[in-house]
């Protein structure tokens, strides 16, 4: 079955399409809710409150095959309240590193893999919200700047300049980073 006949079932109040649907986004939704705010604990409440407005608004809804940018609006809407009052919060390690972590070997191929992976995010991390949610939604949720415009509620130049704006902060930050050194210079970190 399609996605968009799971959103119209959905729409007509069935409990299984319900969870179809949550199971296909909770994982992806609670990465990008971490990302945003920094925090396990509030990336978990972000997406509990985003299904929890999905629900009560998927009536409103008009055609089902949108359904992802319009969820991805609800979360990063949601994210961005929080993330404005949990401002001045310190960002945690990253939970996917930890899973990673007991799955990994300790060599120094992971070291460098995983010290890179950080210093990333904490660059991410510096970056001004509208800006690291767009990364975020385009780099680790692979969506197109069409949807990122349309979860976000912004123009599709907006999405593309905000893009190129946080790749050149990136550029900025991890430039003369040892680790990010060869892949900035020859041009493949962008």
């Amino acid at each position: 079955m399609e996605e968009a006949e799971w959103i119209q079932k959905m729409q007509q109040g069935d409990d299984t399409a319900f969870f179809i649907i949550y199971e296909k986004y909770k994982t992806a939704a609670l990465r990008t809710a971490y990302l945003i705010t920094g925090n396990r604990y509030t990336g978990e409440d972000i997406l509990q409150e985003t299904f929890i407005q999905c629900c009560l608004h998927i009536q409103e809804l008009k055609d089902p095959t949108t359904f992802k940018a319009w969820f991805y609006k609800i979360l990063t809407r949601t994210a961005w309240k929080v993330a404005k009052k949990e401002k001045n919060a310190v960002p945690v390690e990253n939970i996917f590193e930890k899973i990673q972590e007991s799955m990994e070997e300790d060599s120094e191929k992971t070291f460098l893999e995983k010290e890179e992976r950080q210093k990333l995010m904490t660059a991410i991390n510096r970056l001004e919200l509208k800006q690291r949610i767009t990364v975020i939604l385009y780099y680790y949720n692979e969506m197109s700047v069409a949807e990122i415009a349309k979860a976000t509620g912004s123009l599709e130049g907006t999405v593309k300049s905000r893009l190129f704006f946080a790749r050149k902060k990136l550029y900025q930050q991890l430039k003369t980073d040892a680790l990010f050194k060869g892949r900035v210079q020859n041009g493949s970190f962008r």
